[in-house]
């Protein structure tokens, strides 16, 4: 159950945005200056000695050995959730692979083992990457195909595909199988080995990548048309420097890769109505900026508010989205989410190896070193606090609903979180992605690094998220014959909550 490994270390590269397939550098939140009583920060890339790994050597036996046990004592050393995966699970994973990662052929055998090895889990910021330039694609095919996929309420279908070849595979088709082997099966298969949160998101990723391969993989594709007429297609996989043109394509309404992409719109509808769209709180994305240029607007005219946070997987710190929260409400101080990380002590390690559980109840001190020496110690909780002055420039508080899905994460799950204490707010959609917290990357082999999540994240309020997500207070999800007739039934219900207030 394998299938399809090779394009997951490059999915978790572009973690769970909607966006451009290309392989992004690890960031890494830094404080730069001190400024009152407030930080600076800036995001930077994490130094990387990649150069060496595009097109080095084929790595050797010894090497994959190496690779396997430094990924696996990184997880022991600093994954967050072991202790919920369990430790012995985890060595005995490790131990199942050494013979298999010494008798693999070549180096994308051995990548497809290790994608899997930390698929295994279950955390979308847990996983391996590479830097060498394994021959894999992803939307385009060859003879100008072009095709995007999409899940829909457990079925696969073709959302966006180029123009001349729409008479034959028209946007609403439903992929039925490919080489024969029925859809649902393959998705199963590549599920196993995607590093996501949760099961929608894991299958959401499987969608996207039904057909990736390396060059040259045929892939027999059978479908059914939204006429109900079936057919099959032969799609290849192509070389390098087969561009597809994405440009020249039909999609169903509102599902292009243009509009999924959309950093930020304004739509207003009847009844003074603001919708927002806003793709991310990254000010490197400059929608925090597109807010504020537009909030004078909103401020002035808008008697009620939609906030779509569908697709919106911000990275990083939490401020852009605080920036933009405190406008909406009368609170002046935002409280970020509760973190802690894995700790170590040698020395107290040394003290607690002999205690028995038993001797920890009373004494504070044994249990101390108890958790040291099981591998079971965890710093102090902390989060940051976002303070805001009563006199800005201007605040919005009106009946507020806003939009998810399980692309909804990180940043915007905090955003989610301070929602749920508003009175003039609520959620529609389906359950958030359930992923966040930083990530320390390690390059284990020239060319290869594994990133492992460092912190356990509740929302601010100690609810725990990661692993299942925000529930939204009114669950809605686009049916088949919505989105084959473009109906948006979750900004709809949005629509009718508001008419009510």
């Amino acid at each position: 159950m394998r299938i399809g490994c090779w394009g997951i270390a490059l999915l978790a590269a572009v973690g769970a945005m909607s966006g451009g397939w290309a392989q992004e550098p690890a960031m890494q939140t830094v404080g730069v200056e001190l400024k009152g009583d407030t930080m600076v920060y800036r995001v930077v890339p994490v130094p990387s000695r990649r150069g060496s790994g595009v097109r080095g050597r084929a790595w050797s036996v010894e090497q994959k050995l190496f690779a396997l046990s430094k990924c696996w004592m990184e997880v022991h050393r600093n994954y967050a959730y072991l202790d919920r995966f369990g430790i012995e699970r985890w060595d005995s994973l490790y131990r199942a692979l050494i013979t298999p990662v010494m008798q693999t052929r070549d180096d994308l055998e051995f990548y497809r083992l290790l994608a899997g090895f930390y698929a295994s889990l279950g955390n979308s910021q847990t996983y391996v990457r590479t830097f060498r330039h394994f021959p894999l694609t992803s939307i385009g095919y060859e003879e100008g195909w072009v095709l995007r996929l999409m899940d829909v309420g457990g079925h696969v279908v073709v959302s966006e595909v180029c123009e001349e070849k729409a008479a034959i595979l028209p946007p609403g088709s439903e992929i039925l199988s490919v080489n024969g082997q029925p859809v649902g099966e393959r998705i199963a298969g590549l599920m196993s080995c995607i590093p996501a949160s949760t099961e929608r998101v894991r299958r959401r990723w499987a969608v996207r990548v039904l057909l990736y391969g390396p060059i040259g993989t045929s892939h027999e594709v059978e479908f059914r048309r939204p006429d109900g007429t079936e057919g099959s297609v032969r799609l290849v996989n192509p070389h390098y420097g087969a561009e597809p043109d994405v440009d020249a394509c039909v999609a169903l309404p509102g599902c292009s890769g243009k509009e999924l992409n959309e950093n930020f719109r304004l739509t207003w509808y009847p009844g003074d109505v603001a919708y927002l769209k806003i793709r991310s709180f990254e000010y490197r994305c400059g929608q925090p900026q597109a807010f504020c240029n537009a909030f004078p607007e909103i401020r002035t005219r808008a008697r009620k508010l939609i906030l779509d946070l569908r697709n919106n997987s911000s990275r990083g710190l939490d401020y852009g989205a605080a920036e933009i929260f405190s406008r909406l409400t009368r609170d002046t101080v935002l409280y970020g989410p509760v973190s802690r990380s894995r700790i170590y002590d040698a020395a107290l390690a040394a003290r607690g190896a002999g205690a028995e559980p038993e001797d920890t109840v009373r004494n504070a001190r044994v249990r101390v070193a108890y958790q040291h020496y099981n591998d079971e110690a965890f710093s102090e909780p902390e989060r940051e606090t976002y303070r805001f002055p009563e006199d800005r420039d201007g605040r919005l508080v009106v009946p507020t609903v806003i939009l998810v899905n399980d692309a909804t994460g990180n940043a915007a799950e905090t955003f989610v979180g301070w929602a749920s204490s508003q009175p003039h707010m609520s959620t529609v959609g389906v359950s958030t992605s359930g992923s966040a917290g930083k990530k320390v990357t390690y390059e284990v082999l020239p060319g290869l690094l594994c990133d492992v999540c460092t912190e356990e994240v509740r929302l601010p309020d100690g609810r725990e998220f990661v692993g299942c997500g925000i529930t939204p207070d009114v669950v809605v999800e686009n049916t088949m014959q919505d989105v084959l007739s473009g109906r948006d039934a979750v900004l709809e219900k949005a629509l009718e909550i508001l008419n009510d207030k």
